[in-house]
């Protein structure tokens, strides 16, 4: 699963070339979805954040599906937050990204195929390793998690059917089962959350399309052939395989006031193994060696200080504008026009500006409408 880090204002209300036209079409067709605000915001205002993402014609909203996260803020049950955005939408999709573990793939079948009644067909879900934070504390067992995800996107998509579906996994054993309710369009889009070689062959294989984080353009072509090996062998059809980044992402008028931000949070940012696909060789100390987001228990404080002393000391400037997208207008509408050159069609935007007011403002009205 992808992180979602917790230093959250209050103030949120604030593909190479082959031709010209290949290059305007691939532009055209990009979405543009955003990161809901949490940990730390009111029910009433995640829902009402939904609204105010549509009417500036936002794509998509994505809700980071943790039952805890580092910061100690209020962090509802998401499902039901999506249920209410639902309400007072009309247009935009909206979905979750959690992990495989949490719910039994029969209840999250059911659950998911409700609200997308409500929303008339408009959710989604994105589905991932998952973190130690939500899972070790409260007892779920979330080993060859891999496995579970496979399982639980059989069953889910075999229960949508709307026929009795028998089912025999390793962690999951299912007979002559139904549900009497289907997704509206007749399944749900489930996205796949992956870094590593089995899991991109995996999302390629299974998924309606793939999420992973912003990293060099290089790097994420590499992690792309991976992802189309699956492709090739998909058990579903895809009209449209959506290639989705998770970006960390901060707007200012000056570049320095944009990357002061994202800097605060470097450790949480940067997943270690990418880095040095990305050709950086770091010589981490022992101590720091196994941090990362998704092995973090937010209770242990000497974890927590080892981790961002782990991003302090080791993530300079230069590594961490490879992983990131941050400056001006100009600059930011340049770094994602090399994600879409690189195959990217679907951004998910975490906003972590100085102002969010003003970046949201800005995002909606000069960058996306470039792109539009």
């Amino acid at each position: 699963m992808l992180p979602n880090t917790d230093m959250v204002s209050n103030s949120f209300n604030k593909y190479h070339f082959i031709s010209h036209s290949f290059i305007i079409r691939t532009v055209m067709n990009t979405k543009f979805g955003i990161v809901a605000p949490l940990p730390g915001v009111e029910i009433k205002d995640l829902i009402n954040f939904a609204k105010k993402s549509e009417d500036a014609g936002l794509d998509s909203v994505w809700y980071p599906d943790h039952i805890l996260f580092m910061a100690k803020k209020l962090t509802p049950e998401v499902w039901s937050v999506i249920t209410g955005a639902s309400v007072v939408t009309d247009r935009i999709q909206l979905g979750a990204i959690g992990d495989p573990h949490r719910m039994h793939p029969v209840t999250m079948a059911h659950r998911l195929a409700t609200v997308d009644h409500i929303s008339d067909g408009r959710v989604f879900s994105c589905i991932g390793y998952g973190e130690k934070m939500n899972l070790d504390d409260y007892g779920i067992e979330w080993n060859r998690a891999l496995s579970r995800l496979k399982d639980s996107v059989e069953i889910m998509r075999g229960l949508w059917t709307g026929e009795p579906y028998t089912h025999e996994g390793r962690f999951f054993n299912l007979n002559n089962a139904e549900l009497r309710i289907s997704p509206v369009k007749g399944n749900i889009p489930l996205f796949i959350a992956a870094t590593g070689p089995k899991a991109l062959n995996m999302a390629g294989k299974i998924g309606n399309g793939w999420v992973t984080n912003a990293m060099p353009t290089w790097v994420y072509e590499k992690k792309t052939e991976a992802v189309n090996n699956g492709l090739s062998s998909s058990v579903i059809k895809n009209d449209r395989f959506e290639r989705a980044m998770y970006v960390f992402l901060s707007i200012a008028k000056k570049s320095d006031e944009a990357y002061a931000t994202l800097d605060k949070i470097k450790h949480a940012i940067i997943w270690p193994d990418v880095i040095e696909e990305a050709g950086y060789k770091l010589e981490i100390d022992e101590q720091y060696k196994g941090l990362s987001y998704t092995s973090i228990m937010p209770n242990d404080k000497d974890m927590l200080a080892r981790f961002r002393e782990m991003g302090q000391k080791y993530y300079t400037r230069e590594i961490l504008s490879d992983f990131v997208v941050y400056g001006t207008a100009g600059d930011v509408i340049k770094r994602l026009q090399e994600y879409i050159d690189s195959g990217v069609n679907h951004f998910i935007l975490r906003d972590f500006s100085p102002d969010l007011e003003y970046s949201f403002d800005v995002l909606t009205k000069e960058v996306i409408d470039s792109f539009k």
